[in-house]
C-alpha cells in the first residue's frame, strides 16, 4: 500500500513537477523529510509571499507547480499569492502540513492555530478550487486524483493539508478513479465549429484576439497554425502577452480599448469576425473597460464559456475547440500582405534615460534565448511596447497585480525553463517587497537580469492624479550596491548608453545582476500615460 506524502510526490513528479518551493516549519517537518526523499527538489525560499510568487510562475509554465508550507503562519501568509493564482488561472498544488490527527483530538490550544484547526483550509477553499484535509486514508487517493484532476483541467490552484502523524500513513488506492472534471460532448462541438465557420467565410476582416488561456492550455501551436491559414491579423492582451511570436508579420500589438495602439483598437473593433481565444474580460485587459466589442460580431472561447454571437455551447472543452477549428479544411484564407505588423512606441533617448529610451535598449537586447517577468506598475503598463521574441516567454500579474511578483517570479520562471536567461522588470517599490529573494538566486546559482527602476515612487500612482502626495514616495536606496553585498553583480545606470552596456556585462555575468536605472518620478511609458488618464476618469465618473 501507498504511503500518503510519497504517493502524491510521486504522481506530482510523474505530471513533470521537478521543484517545489516552500518554507518547513515543524508541523510540516515530516512532510519536508518526505519531500527530501523523493525526486522532487526542495527550493527554500526567504518569504512565504514569495513561495506562492515562484511556484505560481513555475507553474504558469510548466503546466503544474508544488507549494510547500506550514500550517497557518506559512500557510496564511501565501494566501494572497494563491489568490494570484486562482485569478489568473494557474495550476498550483499547496501542500500544507498541520497538527495531527491525534493532536487536534487531545490538544486544543496548540501553537499556530487560529480559530478552529480547520480555519487555514476554509480560507483556502476562498482562493482554490479544491481544498481538502487528507485524514482518512480510505478517502485519500481518490481526494488527491480529484485535486490534480481539478488543477489540470481548470487551471487553477488546488489545496490538500496533510496532518502530520499522516505523511507516511498507508493509503488505500482509490479502485475507480474520480471521472475527468470536464469533458466533451461531441455533437455540440461540431455545431459550434460549424458555426464558426459560416461565420469566418462571411467575414471581410476577421481579426483573432489571443489571450492567457492559450498559453495555459499549451495551445500556442494551434492558434498560430489557424492565424496563418486564415491570412489575418493577430493581437493579444496584457495577461495574453506573447501567446503569440510578437516577430511575426501578422501580429500587430497588444489590444487594450482606448489605452492601447490606435490602430491595433480600429482593427479589433471594426472586425466583423472577431476571434477572442482565452480571453480575460478584465478592466486591465480592456483599458479601463473602454473597449468596444459587439457580442453579434465575436467569437467567444474560453475554458469556461464558448458563446458565438449569442450561441451557447455547453460541455465544450476549450482545446477540443481551438483543436478542431485550426485543423478544418474549410477555413477561408485572407491576405495577410496588408497586416502592418506590431510597431513599438519607443524610441532611443540619447543622455540620461527615459522610460521609452529603456524600452528602446531591452527591445535590442532580448531574443529567443531570454524570457521576461514584470512586476506591477509602470514596469507592467510598459510590456505593451516590449516586443517578445518567442511565444510563452513574457509573465506578470496583468489582473490581479499584486506588487513583489517580480524576482520571486524570476526565480521560478528561471527553475521551470532553465534553457533560458529570465529577465525581472521590476520597480522600486516592488523590490522592497520581495528583493531579498535576490539571496535565493544566489544560493541557487541562479543568474536573473534583475532591472530596478528607481524613480523613489509609486509611479503609477503618481501618474493617476497624486504627483504631490506624501503616500507615493518611497525611501530610496542604493539597489546596486545593495546587489553586491548579496554577492550579485549590481551596476548603476543613468543614460542608455550606460544601461546597453550593462544589459551586455549581466549577459556574461556568472551570477545575478541588478541594474539599478535612476529615472525622473515624471517619467512614464505610453501605456501608463494612457491608462492614468482613462483611471482618472473613472476615478471621476
Amino acid at each position: 500500500m501507498p504511503q500518503l506524502a510519497p504517493h502524491i510526490f510521486e504522481l506530482l513528479h510523474q505530471q513533470g513537477v521537478q521543484h517545489a518551493f516552500g518554507i518547513p516549519g515543524d508541523f510540516a517537518l515530516t512532510l519536508y523529510d518526505a519531500l527530501s526523499a523523493s525526486e522532487i527538489e526542495p527550493i527554500v525560499m526567504t518569504h512565504e509571499p514569495c513561495v506562492g510568487f515562484a511556484a505560481d510562475a513555475y507553474s504558469r509554465i510548466r503546466g503544474l507547480g508544488l507549494a510547500v508550507i506550514t500550517y497557518s503562519v506559512g500557510g496564511l501568509n501565501m494566501v494572497n499569492a494563491v489568490a494570484g493564482a486562482y485569478a489568473e488561472k494557474s495550476p498550483l498544488v499547496i501542500l500544507s502540513g498541520s497538527p495531527g490527527v491525534r493532536e487536534r483530538q487531545e490538544r486544543d490550544l496548540l501553537h499556530h492555530k487560529v480559530k478552529t484547526f480547520d480555519t487555514q483550509r476554509r480560507v483556502y477553499e476562498e482562493v482554490t478550487i479544491y481544498a481538502v484535509t487528507l485524514d482518512d486514508p480510505t478517502t485519500a487517493d481518490a481526494q488527491i486524483h480529484r485535486a490534480l484532476n481539478y488543477a489540470i483541467a481548470f487551471k487553477r490552484p488546488v489545496y490538500l493539508e496533510i496532518p502530520r502523524d499522516m505523511v507516511y500513513a498507508e493509503i488505500e488506492e482509490a479502485v475507480h478513479r474520480p471521472p475527468p472534471a470536464k469533458r466533451t460532448d461531441r455533437d455540440t462541438l461540431a455545431e459550434a465549429v460549424a458555426e464558426a465557420l459560416e461565420m469566418l467565410n462571411r467575414a471581410q476582416s476577421p481579426v483573432i484576439l489571443a489571450c492567457v488561456e492559450v498559453h495555459r492550455f499549451g495551445l500556442q501551436e494551434q492558434i498560430l497554425r489557424l492565424a496563418e491559414k486564415l491570412g489575418v491579423p493577430v493581437c493579444s492582451t496584457m495577461l495574453g502577452k506573447s501567446v503569440f511570436p510578437e516577430g511575426h508579420p501578422q501580429y500587430i500589438g497588444i489590444y487594450n480599448g482606448e489605452a492601447g495602439d490606435p490602430y491595433v483598437r480600429n482593427l479589433v473593433e471594426d472586425s466583423d469576425c472577431l476571434l477572442m481565444l482565452g480571453v480575460f474580460m478584465t478592466d486591465i485587459n480592456l483599458g479601463m473597460f473602454t473597449a468596444h466589442l459587439d457580442p453579434r460580431r465575436t467569437i467567444y472561447a474560453t475554458s469556461e464559456r464558448i458563446a458565438i454571437k449569442h450561441h451557447e455551447y455547453p460541455n465544450v472543452l476549450f482545446e477540443d475547440f481551438i483543436t478542431a477549428l485550426s485543423t478544418s479544411t474549410d477555413l477561408p484564407h485572407h491576405d495577410p500582405s496588408g497586416i502592418t505588423p506590431m510597431k513599438p512606441r519607443v524610441a532611443p533617448s540619447p543622455g540620461k534615460i527615459s522610460m521609452s529610451g529603456l524600452l528602446y535598449e531591452l527591445n535590442q537586447f532580448m531574443d529567443s534565448n531570454t524570457l521576461l517577468v514584470t512586476d506591477v506598475g509602470d514596469t507592467l503598463f510598459a510590456a505593451d511596447d516590449i516586443q517578445m521574441q518567442e511565444g510563452t516567454s513574457f509573465l506578470c500579474p496583468a489582473f490581479y497585480a499584486s506588487m513583489g511578483f517580480g524576482i520571486p517570479g524570476a526565480i521560478g520562471a528561471q527553475l521551470a525553463d532553465p534553457f533560458r536567461r529570465a529577465i525581472a522588470l521590476v520597480g522600486d517599490g516592488a523590490f522592497q517587497m520581495t528583493g531579498m529573494e535576490l539571496l535565493t538566486a544566489k544560493r541557487l546559482g541562479l543568474k536573473p537580469i534583475v532591472i530596478v527602476v528607481n524613480n523613489g515612487a509609486f509611479t503609477s500612482l503618481r501618474a493617476m492624479g497624486h504627483q504631490d502626495a506624501d503616500f507615493v514616495r518611497i525611501p530610496s536606496i542604493d539597489y546596486a550596491q545593495l546587489a553586491n553585498v548579496f554577492g550579485g553583480c549590481g551596476m548603476v545606470v543613468e543614460t542608455s548608453a550606460q544601461f546597453r552596456q550593462a544589459l551586455y556585462v549581466a549577459r556574461e555575468s556568472d551570477t545575478f545582476s541588478l541594474l539599478d536605472v535612476r529615472i525622473a518620478p515624471d517619467e512614464v511609458s505610453p501605456a501608463l500615460q494612457r491608462m492614468s488618464e482613462l483611471f482618472a476618469r473613472t476615478l471621476k465618473g
